[in-house]
């Protein structure tokens, strides 16, 4: 299975969703965080790592990422392709553009999109490495004292990343956790900003962002979802904003908006295009996208 055409160059942010922050010549802009520097570039040279979801010892090392190029990605591109053909000046402000099946379909991408990134591997690294000697002591306690074969499996387990990698992807495809999720979203109001003028919004290598609405607080991890405050944000394109808010939270004033599009004046809310552009970059892995740099400039 290690041939020259297997999938190593493993993207954790889709190609078929970057695409829509593309500019009219098929470039993205970057910024690197942790460099500063601002280049254009393709969709296949960001928001990847080789063998990022590759598991040596399996039969199929390369079966994760096949599953998200087979299943996931079609979705999405269908998906976010339909949506954003229905949003433009010329469809009202108000009007409902996706149904139930449909909003259930995008949040099951805003799950899988959490789950497959950078920094929900690294959360559950820190986890595992955290929890690991309690799950010891606790096997310890119940089964008494290990033996010298049982302490070796337990070793290679904490000193093999092959392992860690494993449970990992184990976690982002199991299906009750999946539908727990992603029923949990689709259960809150789904609101589409559509972006009127020359600005644009930024996305990230980590783009559904999850906002505290009190403290502004955009911490990855830091905002359950079933609290009211929390508040999500998914751009979908560049110049459309999903909102997904708690069905309880400001309920007068969402409540009939479940679905809808709304138009943003880009002259009137400029503070808002700036705090979610900052946001968004603020609470990425290392790398923030849109179509032109100088949307990039604004951030500094």
């Amino acid at each position: 299975m290690k041939g020259d055409n297997n999938p190593i160059k493993q993207h954790y942010v889709p190609q078929v969703y970057l695409r829509n922050f593309c500019g009219s010549n098929g470039a993205l802009a970057v910024l690197n965080k942790n460099t500063g520097k601002k280049f254009y570039t393709g969709t296949a040279g960001v928001g990847f790592e080789k063998n990022f979801y590759t598991l040596e010892k399996l039969e199929d090392p390369y079966c994760w990422e096949k599953a998200y190029a087979k299943t996931i990605e079609p979705l999405m591109k269908e998906l976010l392709s339909k949506i954003v053909s229905k949003t433009s000046m010329l469809v009202r402000n108000g009007y409902c553009i996706i149904n139930n099946k449909e909003k259930m379909q995008l949040a099951f991408v805003m799950v899988m999109q959490l789950l497959r990134g950078k920094q929900s591997r690294q959360y559950e690294e820190q986890l595992f490495k955290e929890l690991l000697p309690s799950i010891n002591a606790m096997a310890k306690e119940n089964f008494g004292p290990l033996t010298s074969y049982q302490q070796e499996c337990l070793s290679i387990v904490e000193s093999d990343p092959y392992y860690l990698k494993k449970i990992a992807m184990e976690l982002t495809i199991d299906p009750d956790r999946i539908r727990k999720y992603t029923t949990i979203i689709g259960w809150h109001k789904f609101i589409f900003l559509h972006l009127c003028g020359e600005q644009e919004f930024v996305t990230s290598d980590n783009p559904v962002m999850f906002l505290n609405s009190e403290t502004a607080d955009p911490k990855p991890f830091a905002n359950g979802i079933l609290k009211k405050k929390t508040v999500i944000y998914y751009p979908i394109s560049s110049k459309l904003l999903l909102f997904v808010i708690h069905p309880d939270y400001y309920f007068q004033k969402y409540a009939e908006m479940d679905g809808c599009l709304y138009h943003l004046d880009e002259n009137k809310e400029q503070h808002f295009i700036n705090f979610i552009n900052h946001k968004q970059s603020e609470q990425s892995y290392n790398q923030v996208y849109a179509s032109k740099l100088k949307t990039l400039d604004k951030l500094g």
